[in-house]
């Protein structure tokens, strides 16, 4: 399918069959070396920050980690049709919810492993102290955002727009995109003028200037992973959702633009 991507992190340690090993995070398992790769479908927004998960963990685990990236819809079409994965990562709560639902993947487990953060940002405009001004300073003649239909991010900018009350003046000027990556392509290549995107995805220059959206001004968005329903649902997979929960874990995923807490079910936070 289009825009799927396999990534396999995989660090080869010299290890006896029977030797444990030790972890370098006192809240991270201790597993035998022995134990099989975990198999991971990750929406493409998130993979930059899973690689850097799936370093930290198969250092302090010796667990290979393999990863194929696409949009939420794409990784839920392929678990549906049969995909051998043992995990999903998705930038939304909605589409776990419905694997749960249609018995492809266990509620047992599940767990909101991140939220994500809206940006205003613009190649032009340097907006990080002045977001509201900008949307208010009728100088915009396009504004990327992903489908708000189909995209979390997209609503959290109508609903940002709505409660600046923004938005009559800006509906028109509207560019809509097939999800929150795009929506920054859009900008990148001056397609729009600028964008609310997720600010994961910028480097760490352009953070400095986009204007990060406060979380009161949307729902949460929150994101959820889950255990895939199989025979045997595999030990690696049952210690990379418990790494999720770690202080490491969370430590990587802050940094790179999500807020985070402990994690709990999704079936907890309907």
């Amino acid at each position: 399918m289009y825009g799927l991507r396999k990534t396999v992190i995989l660090i080869v340690l010299m290890l006896a069959p029977s030797v444990l090993v030790a972890c370098g995070n006192k809240n991270t398992p201790v597993v035998d070396a022995q134990v099989p790769p975990v198999r991971i479908a990750v929406d493409s927004s998130f993979m930059p920050t899973a690689q850097l998960l799936a370093s930290d963990f198969t250092a302090n685990t010796a667990i290979a980690v393999e990863f194929t990236s696409g949009t939420n819809q794409e990784l839920v079409d392929m678990i549906i049709e049969g995909g051998d994965y043992d995990v999903f990562m998705a930038s939304d709560t909605e589409h776990p919810k419905e694997l749960i639902d249609s018995g492809k993947a266990l509620s047992e487990g599940s767990a909101v492993y991140a939220f994500g953060t809206v940006a205003l940002y613009s190649k032009t405009w340097k907006v990080n102290w002045t977001g509201v001004k900008y949307l208010k300073s009728g100088q915009l003649t396009k504004l990327a955002i992903a489908n708000p239909e189909e995209n979390r991010y997209g609503k959290a900018a109508i609903e940002t727009m709505e409660i600046l009350e923004v938005y009559p003046g800006i509906s028109s000027k509207l560019v809509y995109t097939e999800d929150q990556s795009e929506a920054l392509g859009f900008v990148e290549t001056e397609k729009a003028d600028a964008g609310f995107i997720a600010y994961a995805e910028l480097s760490d220059e352009d953070k400095r200037w986009a204007w990060v959206v406060p979380a009161a001004l949307h729902e949460p968005l929150e994101q959820g992973a889950v255990l895939i329903n199989k025979d045997n649902v595999s030990d690696s997979s049952k210690i990379w959702m418990g790494y999720l929960n770690t202080d490491a874990a969370k430590s990587i995923i802050r940094q790179s633009g999500y807020s985070v807490m402990d994690t709990t079910p999704l079936s907890s936070r309907d």
